[in-house]
């Protein structure tokens, strides 16, 4: 499409030489990152097309493919990412916080490389530190003359640190290969939704289902099935804390957000476990309720031009109140630990 191309254009135009353009199935991909980085994004971004459109199906949707091929940009360093999502975007307080995004501006999105941010650059200098400091107890080690058993005995300890160090740079690669994954789909999802015109009425979604319908595909695992049908331990225990600490956003103003780039850091971190718990609820025990909230979403409002997504929320899944309460008590059954 005219859009998909003007999209691809631009990014060539924005992006630095040194960016390289690889295609994937579904997606374009410009990147200044590795060849393993790619390659895991590239395999993410066309499973998550795949678990996209079995949801689709489940929701007795038909998701057609997209006529454009879809932009995927991803940078090596997080200042690169924030001043290309500046530039493009505005200068939006929330960006500061973003992992990544989708931009319905220009369909594509972008996210950087976690094990490059400052947070995992600093906790590495001190893995680095704590690397030098032992490699110069070693060497002090190895010109001692120390008995034998002192001289084992300082060994192992030092072996005994060895791992440790070493376990903690495999753990932080890990770390941000897991971020990335999820990530990746989460940002994905937005793009599905909104290129491929699943749900004519995505316009006038509130803020939970967008979210929610993103933070339910999330996983830091895409080799195997992911997905509203598929509750994810991190993003469980994360929802599961906020309701046992009752700091959960009652479900009448929950639902009613209409926008999150002004929350703060604090609200934010309780939106979005939220908006996963609601959702992978909602699929768990409502199912066809939810797949008609869906449609009812997608039909031409019948006054004023403009749909009431809470009051038409109530008129499917019931009245808001006895719904909370009943998902409340459910959810400390332990439902979801059953399934991990």
């Amino acid at each position: 499409s005219s859009q998909g191309d003007a999209s691809i254009e631009l990014a060539r135009s924005l992006l630095p030489e040194e960016f390289k353009k690889y295609k994937g199935t579904s997606h374009l991909i410009f990147t200044d990152s590795d060849w393993e980085s790619l390659s895991e994004i590239r395999g993410t971004l066309r499973r998550t097309w795949s678990e996209y459109r079995g949801f689709c199906r489940r929701m007795g949707v038909v998701v057609p493919r997209p006529d454009e091929k879809l932009v995927c940009i991803i940078f090596d360093e997080h200042d690169d990412f924030l001043n290309f999502a500046k530039r493009t975007e505005g200068d939006h307080a929330i960006l500061e916080l973003a992992n990544g995004y989708f931009s319905p501006r220009y369909d594509w999105i972008a996210l950087f490389e976690p094990l490059y941010h400052d947070s995992t650059l600093e906790a590495e200098q001190v893995l680095h530190s704590r690397q030098r400091e032992l490699d110069e107890f070693q060497q002090r080690l190895d010109e001692s003359d120390l008995p034998p058993d002192r001289r084992q005995q300082s060994q192992d300890e030092i072996d005994r640190l060895q791992r440790g160090i070493d376990h903690q740079f495999s753990h932080m690669e890990q770390w941000a290969r897991d971020v990335r994954t999820a990530v990746t789909i989460h940002e994905a999802i937005h793009q599905f939704t909104h290129v491929c015109h699943t749900w004519p009425g995505i316009n006038i979604w509130p803020m939970w289902l967008h979210e929610g319908l993103a933070t339910a595909f999330e996983t830091n695992d895409s080799s195997s099935g992911f997905g509203p049908d598929r509750v994810d331990q991190t993003r469980d225990l994360e929802f599961i804390e906020l309701l046992e600490q009752d700091r959960l956003i009652p479900l009448r103003d929950f639902i009613s957000m209409k926008a999150y780039g002004d929350q703060t850091e604090a609200t934010l971190s309780v939106m979005y476990p939220q908006t996963y718990g609601l959702m992978t609820w909602l699929y768990e025990y409502r199912t066809p309720q939810l797949a008609q909230y869906l449609k009812r979403l997608s039909a031409p409002p019948e006054e004023d031009g403009v749909q009431d997504p809470v009051r038409l929320f109530e008129e499917v899944f019931g009245k808001v109140d006895a719904l909370e309460k009943r998902w409340h008590r459910i959810e400390k059954t332990g439902w979801r630990s059953k399934r991990h």
